[in-house]
């Protein structure tokens, strides 16, 4: 027993001092927001709702179990607001079933760091910039039996967060991303207290 403490502290103490090395930052941030009220109200496990307009985020896959022809899911998100009004996430999705087993679904998030002023001394008169990043993405989903589906996703992304300065050469960042996604519908159960489903 006493083994096994010591390597659990040498492995705790390791993973310590490997975090003050370096810190990774991730790019693009913003895709990860949630974007709808139910979503972050849970802790933003959206992958575990029910199907709704802003299930392009989470998991597009199951847009082939939705009950509805169709749906939209708009949202405007004022974020950090308690410290500055103006940075905001817009989000506005769509998808429509083509048959029983499959759909298409398009997005759009932007996000905004609102106007920021540029100086460098007091005395200077500042450079407003306005930073921001874009999202465009598409997804077809596919019922492949009574309980699974996949999906297959592209989004165009934009990060536009340059800081002007002369003989700056530094363009907004663009790229192309592709993502495959499965999702399980699993019938409904009784439990103790409850009926639920995988």
């Amino acid at each position: 027993m006493k083994k096994i403490c010591v390597l659990l502290l040498l492995a705790a103490s390791f993973k310590g001092f490997a975090q003050d090395e370096r810190v990774i930052t991730t790019a693009v941030p913003f895709l990860r927001i949630a974007a709808d009220a139910r979503s972050s109200a849970i802790g933003d496990i959206g992958v575990a709702s029910s199907v709704d307009g802003f299930s392009q985020q989470w998991n597009p896959a199951k847009f082939a179990f939705a009950e509805r022809k169709m749906g939209i899911g708009i949202s405007y998100t004022p974020y950090l607001e308690s410290l500055i009004t103006d940075i905001a996430l817009l989000n506005g999705s769509y998808f429509n079933k083509i048959n029983d087993q499959s759909a298409f679904a398009v997005s759009i998030r932007y996000f905004t760091l609102g106007e920021i002023e540029l100086r460098n001394s007091f005395e200077e008169i500042g450079t407003l910039v306005k930073p921001n990043e874009l999202s465009i993405d598409g997804s077809y989903s596919l019922k492949l039996s009574d309980q699974f589906s996949m999906s297959v996703a592209g989004r165009f992304i934009s990060s536009n967060l340059e800081i002007p300065q002369l003989g700056n050469a530094v363009q907004s960042g663009k790229t192309f991303s592709v993502d495959i996604s499965g999702y399980y519908y699993g019938r409904e159960r009784a439990y103790d207290n409850f009926d639920g489903r995988w």
